[in-house]
C-alpha cells in the first residue's frame, strides 16, 4: 500500500487529523480533512483521495478516490498525481488507460518521486502507454537508482535488474545519450530546487 506523505500542513485541523490517521481513528481524520480539502489544501485532498481509494472511514469508493486525487494532483502533489497514475493504469474509478498513466507519472517523476520514474522506465522499456524507448527507459531507472537509499536493497535490486535489463539492448551511443539526460535532468531538478527555496526565504 502506498504510504501517504504529509506535506502543506494547515495547523491544528490537519495535524489533529493526521495524529488521528496515524491512530487508525479513520473516521475522526475523514471529518477534521474534509473542510480543509474544500478550502483546497492538496495534501486534506490527497489523503481524503487515499482514504476514499483504501476504505479508511468510509466505503472504499474508486470514483471519489480519483476526485480528490484529481484535486490535489492539479496543485503539483506529487503523490497525488502517482495515485492517479496508478489507478488509470489498473482501470480503477475510471477506464484503463496506459497513455493517461504515463502522463501522470510523468508530472510526479519530473518532482523526483521515485516509484513515477521507475514506472515511467518500465513503460518506456515494454512501449506501454508511450513509444517505447530504451534511452529514456535507462534514463529514468538511472536516476531511481541514484536516489534510492542503501536501506531500500530489494527496491534497489529490482530497479538495478530492469537498468541492466535496458542497458543490454543498447548501444553505447544510446548508453552515454541516457546517461547525460539523466545529468542534465539532475542538474535542472537542483536549479529548480534552489529557485523554490529561495522565494520561500524571499516571501
Amino acid at each position: 500500500m502506498l504510504a501517504p506523505i504529509a506535506g502543506d500542513a494547515v495547523a491544528g485541523p490537519h495535524e489533529d487529523a493526521l495524529a488521528a490517521w496515524r491512530r487508525g481513528d479513520y473516521a475522526t481524520a475523514y471529518r477534521l480533512w474534509g473542510p480543509i480539502a474544500d478550502q483546497g489544501a492538496p495534501d486534506a485532498q490527497f489523503y481524503l483521495g487515499f482514504m476514499n481509494e483504501y476504505g479508511q472511514g468510509v466505503p472504499r469508493n474508486s470514483v471519489e478516490a480519483i476526485k480528490w486525487y484529481r484535486k490535489a494532483a492539479d496543485q503539483h502533489h506529487a503523490v497525488a498525481q502517482f495515485s492517479l497514475g496508478i489507478m488509470y493504469a489498473n482501470g480503477e474509478g475510471v477506464p484503463n488507460s496506459d497513455s493517461e498513466a504515463a502522463q501522470w507519472y510523468r508530472l510526479a517523476a519530473d518532482q523526483g518521486l521515485a516509484g513515477a520514474q521507475f514506472n515511467l522506465g518500465i513503460m518506456y522499456t515494454e512501449g506501454k502507454g508511450v513509444p517505447q524507448d530504451h534511452v529514456l527507459a535507462h534514463m529514468w531507472l538511472d536516476l531511481v537508482v541514484s536516489e534510492l537509499p542503501p536501506s531500500g536493497k530489494e527496491q534497489r535490486n529490482t530497479t538495478v535488474d530492469a537498468l541492466h535489463l535496458v542497458a543490454s539492448k543498447m548501444s553505447l551511443a544510446q548508453l552515454a545519450e541516457a546517461r547525460q539526460l539523466a545529468f542534465e535532468w539532475m542538474i535542472e531538478r537542483r536549479h529548480r530546487v534552489q529557485q523554490k527555496n529561495l522565494a520561500v526565504i524571499l516571501r
